[in-house]
């Protein structure tokens, strides 16, 4: 069986790890690539291990997504009212699961098995209380929120033929670039419009939120062939009782869209050594030089910048 190419894609996480560090960002996508495979180098499983390690509050947002796009889809089959109870009972067995494959390091084996930032940079087998509730109430009253949701209750009054596809990863193509997009929830609503909405489990962040909707609706104008005055994008931040923030769209939100996606692919192209083959070198990738920023880094244990500093 051949082996995976390497390709330069796009997608909105993808340029936030750019953003924050380039050496990060080549760990993430370079250095890790092939670290599936049994023949792999050492340092190769290493830095695929290290880019599957999950914070908590990641942990928390990925079990909530999960919870929920399982509960629409249930929906859409059964009819049957989407209840918390049922959800959070749901996440509690996720989180036992998952707390389990960590503990018993199970990722080193199977690297997508759960491994918990917070566990692996600590004592590897235990974590204060405090934070291991804190997730538990993050997840639990999200779905709480969910499941009373204004959002929720317009959802299951639109008729299935309404909905779009449930949380599936996408792409498409983009002056050759293939750009990825993991819409969470779209469907038409009774006006004939098509709302595209972004399911939040952290604080408001609009820059971010705001380029990522912005390539949602060009995703639903290329592949949906949604006109733009038909589209309305939301995010709903679920911690805050489910709290809706609509975000524009305007004549130009297409465009920029396209132009930020476009400038953005040629800088992470602009770092190749060979762009025909998506070859990239570790030492043309600099290190952001912030403590603070490689506190929270899957990669500092391998990268040369923390070393010798106390990140704890």
């Amino acid at each position: 069986m051949a082996k995976l190419a390497n390709e330069l894609t796009w997608s909105a996480s993808r340029d936030n790890l750019f953003k924050r560090c380039r050496r990060a960002y080549y760990y993430q996508y370079y250095g890790s690539w092939g670290g599936w495979e049994s023949d792999c180098s050492e340092r190769t499983r290493k830095l695929y291990i290290l880019k599957n390690l999950t914070t908590l509050p990641m942990w928390a947002g990925s079990i909530t997504h999960e919870v929920v796009a399982q509960a629409l889809k249930n929906y859409a089959q059964t009819g049957n009212e989407i209840r918390a109870g049922a959800l959070q009972a749901r996440a509690r067995m996720m989180l036992r699961s998952g707390w389990v494959d960590a503990v018993q390091r199970k990722w080193e084996q199977r690297p997508k098995k759960t491994n918990l930032f917070e566990l692996y940079y600590g004592n590897g087998k235990s974590l204060p209380q405090d934070d291991t509730e804190r997730v538990k109430e993050t997840v639990y009253g999200c779905l709480q929120a969910f499941a009373s949701s204004a959002v929720l209750g317009e959802i299951v009054a639109t008729p299935y033929a309404n909905w779009k596809p449930v949380d599936t990863l996408a792409s498409f193509q983009l002056e050759g670039l293939k750009v990825w997009v993991a819409v969470d929830f779209a469907y038409t609503d009774p006006e004939g419009k098509l709302r595209i909405v972004d399911w939040k489990t952290g604080k408001e962040s609009t820059d971010s939120l705001g380029v990522q909707l912005a390539c949602y609706a060009l995703y639903a104008n290329e592949e949906w062939f949604a006109p733009l005055e038909g589209v309305r994008l939301f995010g709903v931040f679920l911690k805050e009782n489910a709290r809706v923030s609509e975000y524009p769209v305007h004549a130009d939100t297409l465009v920029g869209a396209r132009d930020y996606i476009l400038g953005s692919s040629a800088e992470m192209r602009s770092l190749l050594t060979k762009v025909e083959t998506n070859s990239a070198r570790e030492d043309d990738f600099p290190c952001c030089e912030s403590e603070r920023t490689c506190r929270r880094c899957n990669f500092r244990e391998v990268c040369p910048f923390p070393q010798g500093k106390s990140l704890d």
